[in-house]
């Protein structure tokens, strides 16, 4: 296999001949080394304070990035199209690993502040694997493959959409219960970003969110958990001592930040947000580089995410353009969110960032997705 690999890009990096686009993947290496980087010196105080090696997540870490590597490197050279025989398997596989996590002795759960359990987990030796980030694949290839199908045809039968619905709604209700409201926002903007890709107009799309509203608030508002982040969010400071603490402290990174970072060793950030290598990663890193560090890096992202949309433009087959496009509203909302959510503009969601936050299912589907979008957006597949 490693071989095979090797020899494939052999092929598409000879002088001359490279099929590959080099600055899309040079920015996702120079992401992924920035990532990890951030990463280590926002984990290094805690792993430290837990298990004594200020280096134990960066190794864990590691290890997962280069898993993810190896599958990256074999999905660039992969016929992606091959991926589509597989959409409905992939789906039942997904469904199988989310019904995993409520099985005791296979899931793992943890408890939070607001005394709910979340069931996200699967236990694979020492290290762990989260069902939901997968399924976000399966999903992908799978409404690319529908779509793809549905665009084919001069009259689609819409009744042929029934099994898809029932499996998507499986996905969605698993991912839900666990709970992971993020993952499930982030799979509904994919369904939607599909539905207007296919021509269905924005308006109408809008009057169906706007008739939504009263089903988000119920989702919200019944669930305590949810609730409590919402207040949390509208008044952080009357929880600053619990709930609470993770935006408040990262409102104070941000300020002690300023322009070019703060020039101590460990701030505040460092030594009082917990676990700060996951979802608050941005907050150490901007404590620590400042504001015109974080412009930096979302000028990194705005040049993956616009290359991205650049040459997915150009992809003439079907199933190549929804599942590029899907990844690349998937990355986007990922990064949108985590953002917005770091620095107050949206409630606390549990998404993580992209290449920066602490966990291996999500730096390994990351990997993953890009490596099919390297692979959609080679010159062949854009008519060059």
């Amino acid at each position: 296999m490693i071989d095979w690999i090797a020899k494939k890009w052999r092929e598409i990096w000879l002088p001359g001949r490279s099929s590959l686009d080099p600055l899309l993947i040079l920015t996702v290496f120079v992401l992924l080394i920035a990532g990890l980087c951030v990463m280590y010196s926002s984990s290094s105080i805690t792993a430290w304070r837990e298990f004594k090696d200020s280096e134990y997540f960066l190794k864990k870490q590691a290890v997962w990035s280069c898993i993810g590597l190896c599958f990256f490197f074999f999905f660039s050279v992969f016929p992606y199209r091959k991926l589509e025989r597989l959409a409905t398997f992939g789906m039942i596989a997904a469904i199988a690993l989310l019904i995993l996590v409520f099985i005791p002795g296979v899931g793992k759960s943890v408890s939070t502040y607001y005394g709910r359990n979340f069931h996200r987990w699967i236990a694979i030796g020492p290290y762990q694997l989260q069902p939901s980030e997968v399924a976000k694949v399966a999903v992908l290839v799978y409404l690319a493959s529908l779509f793809q199908k549905l665009k084919l045809e001069s009259t689609p039968d819409y009744k042929k959409l029934i099994l898809p619905a029932v499996l998507l709604l499986t996905v969605i209700v698993l991912i839900l219960v666990e709970p992971a409201f993020g993952t499930t926002l982030e799979i509904l903007f994919v369904i939607l970003g599909f539905i207007f890709l296919f021509g269905f107009p924005f308006r109408n799309l809008l009057i169906a969110g706007i008739v939504s509203l009263p089903l988000i608030y119920i989702l919200i508002d019944r669930v305590g958990y949810r609730k409590k982040r919402v207040e949390v969010w509208l008044d952080p400071y009357r929880y600053r001592f619990d709930e609470g603490h993770q935006l408040v402290t990262s409102f104070r990174a941000f300020l002690d930040g300023g322009w070019f970072g703060n020039k101590l060793a460990s701030g505040y950030a460092h030594r009082y947000l917990t676990y700060s290598h996951t979802d608050f990663v941005l907050a150490t890193f901007v404590e620590d580089f400042g504001f015109t560090g974080f412009m930096i890096f979302v000028s990194l992202i705005l040049l993956l995410l616009f290359r991205a949309f650049y040459l997915i433009q150009r992809v003439q087959e079907p199933f190549g353009f929804y599942l590029g496009a899907g990844i690349l509203i998937v990355l986007g909302t990922q990064f949108i969110i985590n953002m917005f959510v770091v620095t107050g503009i949206f409630p606390i969601t549990g998404i993580s960032l992209p290449f920066v936050s602490y966990g291996g299912s999500s730096i390994l589907i990351v990997l993953i997705s890009l490596g099919i979008l390297v692979n959609i957006t080679r010159k062949e597949n854009l008519g060059l």
